[in-house]
C-alpha cells in the first residue's frame, strides 16, 4: 500500500502532535517546519489562515512530485547548508509514496507538475507577467518540470507517446497507400521519429503536439476552469503550432489560474502580501489550493482507472494513504483535508485518496464550519438491516453524508470527513517500516498477463510467430510475406533430372505458376522478354485487350531455358505486332518448372486465375509431353481453356481432348513419315554373308528400338517407343526392344546396349533411338567402338534430337552412323509467304540485341531455325484471332469454339488450318522436314535436308521425295 507521512516538526511532542503541552493554539516559539518566519503574535487570523493555506498548499506539492524528482539530499537534512538550487524541504516523511513490492509502477503527477510549471513562471516574473510573456515562459519550459534542460525534454519527448506515435502512424498509413519497398520503410519512420525527438527537445519553443498530451487537454477541458459563457475564444499566435483541438480559450484560463496564483500569494515565504488579506485574496487562496488539490485527485484517479489500457486501477487495488499525525490547523493538514473534502463537493466525483489524520479534541472545532449543527449522541436508534453489524458512528455519518454536502445549510462537519473517536492512547503512529506487512495488499494474480513483462513476453512470441509467418509465406508463395500474399505462384520442390540419372536429388524449389505482380521467372535472357512484355501489358491496360497464358518451362538450366526464351520471343512478337489494333494482346506468362515436371501445379495457378479473370482465353505452350498432362489438359478442358501448343507431339492428347491444338506433328505422325528412310534402309540390306566370318544375314533385316529407363515423367520416349516398334516391323524388320538405359551418376551408360547392337555375328543397320537428344553423346562413342567394326549404322529418332545442334557441332557424330531425324517446321518454304521475319526485325532497336534478332535474320539464322520461335509464333496468332473474332473481344468459351473455324495463311510455318480437325482425332498438314546428318570425316558434319512440307499442305510426303541416296 503506497502511503505518505507528515514529517515531525521539532516541536512536536509525544504522539506527533505539535504546540503546547495541552494540545491546544499555537505551536512554541520556533522555526515551522517548512522554514516560514514564525508568526506574531499580533498577527491577524488573516495572516493565520494564509499560513495554514500555505503549509497546505506545501502538503499537497510534496505529494505531487513526481517519481523522478528526488527528496531533500542528506546533507540538507543533517543541517548543512544547501546549495543555491536546492528545492524547499520537504513537509513530508522521506519515504513517501514508497511501499516495499508496490503494487505497479511509480505514480505519475502530470496535472501536478504542469501547475508546478506555471506557479513557476509566475513567481519568477513576481506579478508583473501578461499572458503572452508567461506562454512564452512556459514554451521555454517545454510545458514540464526541468524542461530548461535540454537531457530533460530528451528523456520526455523519448517517454512521450503524443509525439512519436502520431509520426509512425502516419509513415504506416503513407507506406501502405504507397506501397513502399521495406527499406525505404525504415528510413522514414526512423528518420521521423528523430525529427519528432529533436523538435521535441528544442529549448526555446514549445514541444512538437503539445495539445495531445494528457495534461494538456485536462487543462483545456476542465469545467473546473471554465470562464463562463461570454470567454473570449480568441488564442494568441504562440498556440496555433502546439495544439491540433484545444476545447477551450488557453489564453484565458492561463490567465485566470496566473491570477489565482498571484493573488493568493501562497508561494511567498516572507510572509503575506497585504492584498492576499482581503476578502478577494483569501477567495484566491482557496481557489488556488483547490485546484492543486483537484490536479491531485485527477492524477490520483488517473494513475487508479480500472479502464486504463494498462489496466492500472486493478494492479493497484488498494488505495494511496496520506497519514497526518498531529493534524492541526498551523500546520496546514486541516486545510489540506478542508481542500480535499471540498473539491470532492464541487466535482461531485469520487476519487482513491486516503487520508488518515489524528487530531486532539482540542483542534476538532477547526474541522467544522463556522454555523454549527448539534449532533444527536447516539446512531439515531438501532441500526437494522445489511448495516446492522456496522458501528453506529458509521452508519450515522453515511447516511448524512449526502445531505451534509447541501450547499443550500452549514452543517457542522465536512461531508467527507468521516470522525472514528479513539482512545489517547491509540494516537501513537507505528514505525510503517517494521509493520509494512500488515498494510500490504497482493496484486491480483491474472493482472500479471497485462503488464510490461507479459508485453515483452507476447511481443517477443508475436515477433518470433511473424518471423515464422513472413518466413513461411517466403517459403510457400514467391512473392509472398507480412505485407500480403500472391497466390499465383508457388515454391514447389524441383523434380530433378538427377533422380532419373541415378544421383541423389538436391532439396531445391523452384518458383512455379503464374508471373503477376512482381514475380519474374529464371533465366537472364527470358527476365528480358518477360520484362518487355509486362511493359507492354501496362501500355495497353487501360484499352479493349484478350489475354493469353504462355505455359513453359522456365525453370532449371541450360537446354529448356533456352527453349523458354525462344518460344517467349515468338509470343512477345505477336504482342507488339498488336498494339495497333482496337482490340490488344496481353501475355501472361506462367512457369511449369524444370522441364515442366511440375506443370499440373502450374495448371491450378492458370486455372484459379482464369476464374477471377474473364479476359483470359486460353493457353499457348504445354510443349511438353509427361505423364501427368492428361490430367493437366482435364483441368483446362473443365476450366473451358483452349490450348494451342507449338511443339507438344502427344498423339493422345490430341486424339482424346477436344481442347487441345497441336502445330506440332505427332510421336505417330513423325514415326509414319520416317517409314519411307526405314524402308529404303531396309531394302539396302540384301540377304547374304557378313564382313565377320561365318556370319549371314538374316531375309528380314535386323533393327533395335532403344529408349531411356522410364523412371522420369516423361511420355515423350515411352510413346517414341510405341510408334517407332510398329513402323519397324511395318518396315519389314526384324525388331528387338532393347533393355532400357540408366543414366548412372547422370550420364546415360548404353554399355550393354551398344555390345547388343554391334555383338552376336552381326551388326544392326538401323537403329531407332527413343531417347533424348543429351544422351545421344554416350551412344555415338558406343557405335564407334571396334565392336562394331565400323561397319555402316543408320539411327532414327524423333525431333527431339533436332535439339542436339549437330550443325554447330554440339553433339559428336561417329564416322560410320548416318543419322535421321525429322523437325518440326519448313522454314524454307514458308519464308517467301510470312511476314514473321519483319516484324522481329521491326521490334525496338535495344529490344532486338536481347531478343538476339539481327539485321540480317532468316529462317536459316541459328537462333531461328529449329523452330521453337516460329511455332509459338503461330500458335499465339491463331488463338488470339480466335478470341477477336468478329473485331471484339470473345470469352474463353467462344474462343475455343472460334479455333475450329481458323484457317490462318502467311504464318512463320505455313498455313494452320483446324478447319478440318476432327473433335477426337489427329489433323493433317503437319509442316515436317526430315534431316540427314552425316560425318564425312572433313571437320564438318553434312546435315542434308531429305524432304520438307510446309504446314498447310496435305499431300502425304512420297519415297520419291524423301530418298536418301546412295
Amino acid at each position: 500500500m503506497p502511503y505518505a507521512t507528515l514529517r515531525k516538526s521539532p516541536s512536536d511532542g509525544e504522539g506527533g502532535q505539535g504546540g503546547n503541552p495541552d494540545g491546544r493554539g499555537d505551536p512554541a516559539p520556533g522555526p515551522d517546519a517548512d522554514g516560514a518566519p514564525e508568526p506574531a503574535p499580533d498577527d491577524h487570523a488573516g495572516a493565520r489562515a494564509w499560513r495554514a493555506r500555505m503549509r497546505a498548499l506545501h502538503l499537497v506539492q510534496d505529494l505531487a512530485r513526481t517519481a523522478s524528482e528526488r527528496s531533500p539530499s542528506r546533507a540538507t537534512r543533517s543541517g548543512a547548508e544547501p546549495p543555491e538550487d536546492t528545492p524547499r524541504p520537504s513537509c513530508l516523511a522521506d519515504d513517501h509514496w514508497v511501499a516495499k513490492g508496490q503494487q505497479y509502477g511509480r505514480y505519475a503527477f502530470p496535472r501536478s507538475d504542469l501547475l508546478t510549471v506555471i506557479e513557476n513562471a509566475v513567481a519568477k516574473h513576481d506579478g508583473t507577467w501578461n499572458v503572452f510573456d508567461l506562454t512564452e515562459e512556459l514554451n521555454g519550459l517545454g510545458w514540464r518540470p526541468n524542461g530548461s534542460r535540454t537531457s530533460a525534454r530528451l528523456l520526455d519527448a523519448l517517454k512521450d507517446s503524443s509525439q512519436t506515435l502520431p509520426a509512425l502512424l502516419i509513415v504506416l498509413v503513407t507506406a501502405l497507400v504507397a506501397e513502399w519497398p521495406a527499406h525505404l520503410l525504415v528510413g522514414a519512420v526512423v528518420l521521423l521519429v528523430v525529427l519528432a525527438l529533436v523538435l521535441g527537445a528544442l529549448l526555446g519553443r514549445a514541444p512538437l503536439l503539445l495539445g495531445r498530451r494528457r495534461e494538456i487537454r485536462w487543462f483545456l477541458g476542465t469545467t473546473y476552469l471554465d470562464q463562463g459563457p461570454h470567454a473570449d475564444r480568441g488564442e494568441g499566435g504562440p498556440w496555433h503550432l502546439l495544439r491540433l483541438w484545444p476545447p477551450g480559450s488557453v489564453r484565458q484560463r492561463l490567465v485566470a489560474v496566473a491570477d489565482d496564483i498571484s493573488d493568493s500569494g501562497l508561494l511567498r515565504e516572507d510572509g503575506p502580501p497585504s492584498d492576499s488579506l482581503t476578502p478577494q485574496g483569501e477567495a484566491a487562496q482557496r481557489r488556488h489550493l483547490h485546484l492543486r488539490m483537484h490536479a491531485l485527485r485527477e492524477d490520483l484517479r488517473d494513475a487508479h482507472n480500472v479502464w486504463g489500457l494498462d489496466l492500472r486501477g486493478r494492479k493497484r487495488p488498494t488505495p494511496p494513504v496520506l497519514l497526518l499525525p498531529g493534524a492541526d490547523y498551523e500546520n496546514g493538514g486541516i486545510e489540506l483535508i478542508k481542500a480535499l473534502s471540498d473539491i470532492r463537493s464541487i466535482r461531485s466525483e469520487l476519487d482513491p485518496l486516503l487520508v488518515v489524520a489524528t487530531v486532539r479534541g482540542a483542534h476538532v472545532d477547526d474541522l467544522e464550519h463556522s454555523h454549527r449543527l448539534t449532533t444527536p449522541e447516539g446512531g439515531g436508534g438501532p441500526v437494522a438491516g445489511p448495516m446492522a453489524s456496522l458501528p453506529e458512528w458509521y452508519v450515522t455519518w453515511n447516511h448524512e453524508r449526502r445531505v451534509n454536502q447541501a450547499p443550500s445549510i452549514g452543517v457542522a462537519h465536512l461531508p467527507w470527513v468521516f470522525r472514528v473517536p479513539v482512545d489517547d492512547g491509540a494516537t501513537a503512529v507505528p514505525d510503517l517500516r517494521t509493520h509494512r506487512t500488515e498494510l500490504r495488499a497482493g496484486r491480483p494474480r491474472w493482472t500479471w498477463l497485462w503488464s510490461l513483462p507479459a508485453l515483452v513476453v507476447v511481443l517477443a512470441a508475436g515477433a518470433l510467430g511473424a518471423a515464422w509467418e513472413d518466413r513461411k509465406r517466403g517459403d510457400e508463395f514467391c512473392d509472398g510475406d507480412l505485407r500480403g500474399i500472391n497466390r499465383d505462384s508457388r515454391w514447389e520442390q524441383v523434380v530433378s533430372t538427377e533422380e532419373e540419372r541415378g544421383r541423389k536429388p538436391k532439396r531445391e524449389k523452384e518458383c512455379v505458376g503464374v508471373a503477376t505482380g512482381s514475380v519474374t521467372f529464371a533465366g537472364e535472357n527470358s527476365r528480358s522478354v518477360q520484362g518487355f512484355i509486362r511493359d507492354t501489358n501496362e501500355e495497353i491496360a487501360g484499352d479493349r485487350h484478350v489475354t493469353i497464358v504462355y505455359a513453359g518451362p522456365l525453370g532449371g538450366d541450360g537446354d529448356e531455358l533456352v527453349k523458354g526464351f525462344q518460344e517467349l520471343r515468338g509470343a512477345y512478337a505477336v504482342q507488339r505486332a498488336k498494339v495497333g489494333k482496337s482490340v490488344k494482346l496481353r501475355i501472361l506468362v506462367a512457369s511449369g518448372g524444370r522441364d515442366m515436371y511440375n506443370q499440373r501445379a502450374m495448371a491450378e495457378r492458370v486455372v484459379e486465375l482464369s476464374r477471377r479473370d474473364p479476359t483470359i482465353v486460353g493457353v499457348v505452350g504445354m510443349g511438353r509431353n509427361m505423364t501427368d498432362s492428361r490430367e493437366v489438359q482435364d483441368m483446362f478442358r473443365e476450366a473451358s481453356l483452349a490450348v494451342v501448343s507449338g511443339t507438344n507431339s502427344g498423339t493422345k492428347l490430341a486424339e482424346d481432348y477436344p481442347n487441345f491444338f497441336g502445330l506440332a506433328a505427332t510421336d505417330q505422325w513423325q514415326s509414319e513419315q520416317l517409314q519411307l528412310v526405314a524402308e529404303q534402309l531396309a531394302r539396302r540390306s540384301a540377304p547374304g554373308g557378313g564382313k565377320k566370318s561365318g556370319a549371314a544375314r538374316p531375309e528380314r533385316p535386323r533393327a533395335v528400338v532403344l529408349a531411356r529407363a522410364p523412371a522420369s515423367h516423361d511420355q515423350y520416349t515411352r510413346d517414341q517407343k510405341k510408334y517407332a516398334t510398329t513402323m519397324l516391323d511395318a518396315a519389314g524388320y526384324d525388331v528387338k526392344v532393347l533393355p532400357d538405359y540408366e543414366l548412372p551418376g547422370g550420364s546415360a551408360n548404353l554399355d550393354d546396349q551398344t555390345a547388343d547392337i554391334c555383338g552376336r555375328g552381326d551388326v544392326s543397320r538401323v537403329v531407332y533411338f527413343a531417347g533424348r537428344s543429351e544422351d545421344v553423346g554416350p551412344l555415338m562413342e558406343g557405335l564407334s567402338s571396334p565392336d562394331c567394326e565400323g561397319e555402316p549404322i543408320a539411327i532414327l529418332g524423333g525431333d527431339d534430337l533436332s535439339k542436339a545442334g549437330f550443325a554447330q557441332k554440339e553433339t559428336h557424330v561417329a564416322d560410320n552412323v548416318t543419322l535421321y531425324h525429322p523437325t518440326l517446321t519448313a522454314l524454307r518454304p514458308a519464308a517467301e509467304h510470312t511476314d514473321f521475319y519483319e516484324r522481329l526485325k521491326g521490334l525496338p532497336a535495344e529490344q532486338r540485341e536481347s531478343l538476339r534478332v539481327r539485321p540480317g535474320t532468316t529462317f536459316a539464322s541459328p537462333d531461328l531455325s529449329n523452330g521453337q520461335t516460329a511455332l509459338t509464333h503461330d500458335a499465339t496468332e491463331v488463338l488470339y484471332r480466335a478470341a477477336t473474332a468478329g473485331g471484339r473481344p470473345r470469352g474463353k468459351a467462344e474462343t475455343w469454339a472460334n479455333l475450329r473455324l481458323q484457317k490462318v495463311g502467311g504464318l512463320a510455318t505455313g498455313t494452320i488450318d483446324f478447319t478440318a480437325m476432327p473433335f477426337h482425332g489427329t489433323r493433317d498438314g503437319y509442316g515436317i522436314t526430315l534431316m540427314k546428318i552425316a560425318n564425312p570425316g572433313k571437320g564438318t558434319y553434312d546435315a542434308t535436308v531429305v524432304c520438307e512440307r510446309m504446314a498447310g499442305n496435305t499431300e502425304p510426303l512420297t519415297e520419291k521425295e524423301c530418298d536418301i541416296g546412295e
